[in-house]
């Protein structure tokens, strides 16, 4: 007379997952962490955008307290350099002039004299030129006594451009970040063909955009 027992071989369909059951899990791992990275990555960019049209802002503002005081814009036409080099000496120039080590035309105005400073320390990142690096500085105002060779640097380590009188011949000045890609347009004319405009530069309508 025989007994119902349970057998000893489970089926193997009743525990663990099928391949193709953990291949689908996976397959939606990886888009989650997909859209992860890539929504992190989009606020990342957002932020760098915000801060570097913050900066343009706080520039241009110590650039109206600057020609109230002064009578005019830092210049930059006594400068001279290619496309590469250019946009240190100018962004030195902006730097020294509105933290009140030069005067308008460049002129030094020596540690007993100086007037105020139009900028404040903690608004702008500061770099300086090493070679072909760039490397991130900061400076006490108050007791620096020689012209620093320094220069405001956008989110992504790139002097920001200021072209006063503009080489292109419009009149204001020229003030932007190059934006993600650090390119820019050739600011020493003005840019009729949109394919000639480098679009990510902040504000979008510098430099070319009139």
């Amino acid at each position: 007379m025989g007994t119902n027992q349970p057998s000893t071989f489970a089926n193997p369909r009743s525990s663990g997952f099928t391949l193709i059951e953990l291949l689908i899990v996976l397959a939606i791992i990886v888009v989650l962490i997909g859209i992860t990275f890539s929504g992190a990555s989009y606020l990342f960019q957002a932020q760098q955008e915000k801060k570097a049209l913050s900066d343009v802002e706080a520039l241009k503002l110590a650039l109206e307290e600057f020609k109230s005081e002064n009578g005019d814009y830092p210049r930059t036409d006594d400068l001279s350099g290619n496309m590469q080099t250019l946009p240190f000496l100018t962004g030195q120039r902006l730097f020294q002039a509105l933290s009140s080590y030069v005067d308008a035309a460049g002129n030094p105005y020596g540690s007993l004299n100086r007037p105020k400073s139009f900028l404040k320390s903690e608004v702008l990142n500061l770099g300086e030129q090493l070679g072909n690096q760039i490397q991130a500085v900061t400076i006490d105002f108050t007791n620096a006594s020689t012209v620093p060779l320094y220069f405001a640097i956008d989110p992504w380590d790139v002097p920001y451009v200021y072209d006063y009188p503009r080489r292109d011949g419009n009149l204001g000045y020229l003030l932007f970040s190059k934006g993600s890609d650090s390119e820019s347009s050739d600011f020493t004319k003005e840019l009729i063909s949109p394919e000639s405009i480098d679009l990510d530069n902040l504000p979008v309508h510098e430099p070319g955009n009139w």
